[in-house]
């Protein structure tokens, strides 16, 4: 617990340091655990782009219960974009770290553990509206062994 407190307490710092200088980001998603049980979750995240192409941005994951085991997730991740056809379409790779976590109960019997690792990925965002894209992203995590995930959702600019 101490290290997630830790990790939501450098994120939410990160943002609000760089809060003056350029265009800020919230969305919302869909999550797909792509390895062992296929577990689903939703997320939100809210991004800022320090400097031209470059965006910080930090998200929280919560998988739903499947097969006696829940998940959550913190990233802290660092997209480059690149803006094509006139800023319509913006496609990213991402690097950052990661804290996930899951929990465990059979027969009123629970457990839990987190790790640390690093988060991999790449991106697309499309543009439906000035004030609105969709995006869809692949990420892998190191943790356990390594997984994938697979996010949809919506995209704010503001």
């Amino acid at each position: 617990m101490k290290k997630l407190f830790f990790v939501i307490s450098m994120m939410l710092m990160s943002v609000s340091t760089f809060a003056q200088q350029g265009t800020t980001t919230v969305g919302a998603h869909v999550a797909l655990l792509l390895e062992n049980n296929k577990n689903v979750g939703i997320g939100a995240n809210i991004g800022y782009e320090v400097i031209d192409n470059l965006r910080g941005v930090a998200e929280f994951d919560y998988y739903f219960k499947k097969d006696y085991a829940s998940g959550w997730e913190v990233d802290l991740n660092a997209e480059y974009l690149f803006r094509l056809a006139d800023g319509v379409v913006t496609i990213y790779p991402l690097v950052g770290v990661n804290l996930f976590g899951q929990k465990w109960e059979v027969l009123g019997v629970s457990d839990s553990d987190s790790k640390l690792g690093m988060n991999l990925g790449g991106g697309v965002e499309f543009k439906v509206l000035p004030s609105l894209a969709v995006k869809c992203e692949y990420n892998y995590k190191t943790q356990y062994n390594g997984a994938s995930f697979l996010k949809a959702g919506v995209v704010i600019p503001f």
